[in-house]
């Protein structure tokens, strides 16, 4: 599974495509509690009842089907949160946020757990700069005896991910390859490549480019904590339903981001039956220590200290830097001049 969903939202400007309380995690690198656990996931065909209205309209030419239907009440609701989204996204100038990472691998991990569990932090600046880093990584090891519990080890000397986007050029370290690649964007992608990804609600939400790439419903899952927020969203172009099969996104309701994000693999099937086998495989992100400034909200000495983290990479020892050719562009859209916060009930 391609886990950069981060780096996928940047690159993708440049040809790449690079339940219940979610909030509570188990202490270290426990996993994730709720929220699609192994063998938990909904059937989104089972809410095709009669009586009920599609959601985001059908499926046009070109696009995947529509896989659940939503009422109308449950259809405002979701519009009422991505007005309120993008309004408050547009008042970020700065954010900044540690992060927890949870990969689960069916394929080459254990069946009913995370395959590593990462630390890191990432930051943006608007319009156009990001950082994403791994700051560390502890991988599944099978039990050394019988009877003894799986351990989370770390690698010595391992290179972890971190990518740059600097406004101009994308930096991207490549492990495998020990290259460092670099990604120039041209002069009308530059100050869009984040929030034009393919996942724009990560930087930048704007309503209508959600709502054109996505089918969205309130999550399944979500219970009734009024302070919390859960959209489910799956791809309506096929070139992003090759890389992932929906994804999860949970929003509280004072600072009105994401606190936590889930990306579930393209092949995600926990419900499969013989001869094929279960698919838990997904990649769950965790914010916290969340900071957001608005214009003028950072000091000289924290404004030239957050510059420094967008500066270009130094390569490492033995590594490449390659430059990559950029494909064309993309149109930015037009946001909100104002929104009020949505209603706490949840259209049942």
């Amino acid at each position: 599974m391609k886990n950069g969903i981060f780096l996928a939202a940047c690159m993708a400007m440049v040809g790449l495509v690079s339940s219940n309380s979610f909030a509570q995690v188990q202490p270290g690198n426990g996993q994730p509690l709720g929220l699609a656990q192994n063998g938990q996931q909904a059937n989104p065909q089972q809410n095709l009842q009669p009586g009920m209205v599609a959601g985001q309209a059908q499926a046009g030419q070109g696009q995947m089907p529509v896989p659940f239907q939503v009422t109308p009440q449950e259809q405002k609701y979701i519009d009422d949160i991505l007005q309120f989204w993008e309004f408050r996204s547009k008042k970020v100038n700065h954010y900044e946020a540690n992060f927890e990472r949870w990969e689960y691998d069916s394929v080459f991990g254990p069946a009913d757990a995370h395959k590593t569990y990462s630390k890191g932090v990432i930051k943006y600046e608007q319009p156009d700069k990001g950082l994403f880093k791994v700051e560390s990584i502890q991988h599944y090891t099978p039990p050394k005896e019988a009877g003894k519990p799986a351990t989370y080890e770390f690698r010595p000397a391992e290179v972890l991910e971190h990518w740059v986007c600097d406004g101009a050029s994308i930096f991207e370290f490549d492990v495998a390859a020990k290259q460092l690649k670099v990604w120039p964007l041209p002069p009308e992608q530059q100050g869009q490549a984040i929030t034009n990804g393919p996942l724009p609600f990560l930087f930048g939400a704007k309503k209508e480019e959600i709502k054109d790439r996505f089918y969205l419903r309130v999550s399944p899952y979500q219970g009734n904590n009024p302070n919390e927020y859960w959209l489910e969203a799956w791809p309506k172009r096929p070139e992003d339903a090759a890389e992932y099969r929906y994804i999860d996104i949970l929003i509280d309701r004072e600072e009105f981001l994401p606190f936590a994000i889930s990306v579930f693999d393209r092949n995600y099937n926990p419900n499969a039956t013989p001869p094929n086998m279960p698919n838990f495989s997904r990649t769950v992100y965790q914010f916290s220590d969340r900071k957001t400034y608005e214009a003028g909200g950072l000091t000289a000495g924290l404004q030239a200290m957050f510059k420094r983290s967008f500066f270009q990479p130094q390569l490492p020892s033995g590594w490449q830097r390659v430059v990559q050719q950029t494909p064309g562009a993309q149109q930015p859209g037009q946001g909100p001049a104002n929104a009020v916060r949505p209603n706490q009930a949840i259209p049942r």
